[in-house]
């Protein structure tokens, strides 16, 4: 099966989600294309007053995804998967601001040779329009009342389907996250569903995800 699925840096619970079909991908024929998803577009938080209570993290997150695709296009042999990771490793289990975390020490850890104050200027003068164009695709598949995570599926049909979620509370055990994704899988790719959703009464567990590299 091949998916879509969307990623803002910023939030913890699409980080659980993002390990978890990581981990489920090992062990099921599952393909996945990890695209941006920047809710500092997708709110309006660049140029507008108008911010949210999340606008920082929204903002700080968006410059994490431009340098993502920077540095996506200076190095071919990258990829977002790999570069989301390193990001969110040092983010959600070291407890890093994203502010705080060195490119040249991403740089070092995927032993890549891009110069990172080339970067760093590159990335201080990216043109949004990419990101944009992604947050675009995503609305108009599932709709504009939707945030992180966000997975795309095909339906029986063939057409393009997508949900927000599944939001994790923490990363589950590998059986329990593979009995997950059956489940998920074959009720996603149906035509006739919809939505499933309850109340939460607990905030994400990030350290759980600690075990996936």
């Amino acid at each position: 099966m091949n998916i879509q699925f969307y990623f803002d840096p910023s939030c913890p619970w699409c980080w659980i989600t993002s390990r978890w079909l990581h981990d489920v991908s090992a062990n099921r024929d599952l393909t996945i294309e990890w695209l941006p998803f920047s809710l500092a577009i997708k709110n309006d938080e660049l140029s507008s007053d108008n911010k949210s209570e999340y606008a920082g993290a929204h903002l700080e997150a968006h410059k994490v995804l431009q340098a993502i695709e920077v540095m996506i296009e200076m190095d071919s042999s990258l990829n977002r998967f790999e570069l989301y990771t390193a990001y969110g490793k040092r983010h959600f289990i070291d407890g890093k601001s994203y502010e705080d975390i060195d490119l040249q020490d991403i740089c070092s850890d995927l032993n890549i040779s891009t110069d990172s104050e080339s970067a760093i200027e590159a990335i201080n003068n990216y043109d949004d329009s990419v990101l944009e164009q992604h947050v675009q695709n995503a609305i108009n598949i599932v709709g504009n009342d939707v945030g992180v995570p966000l997975i795309i599926f095909e339906n029986e049909d063939g057409e393009k389907q997508g949900y927000f979620g599944p939001v994790l509370q923490q990363l589950p055990n590998e059986q329990e996250g593979l009995d997950l994704w059956d489940g998920l899988s074959k009720l996603a790719s149906s035509k006739h569903f919809y939505e499933l959703k309850r109340g939460r009464d607990s905030g994400p567990d990030v350290g759980s995800t600690n075990r996936i590299d």
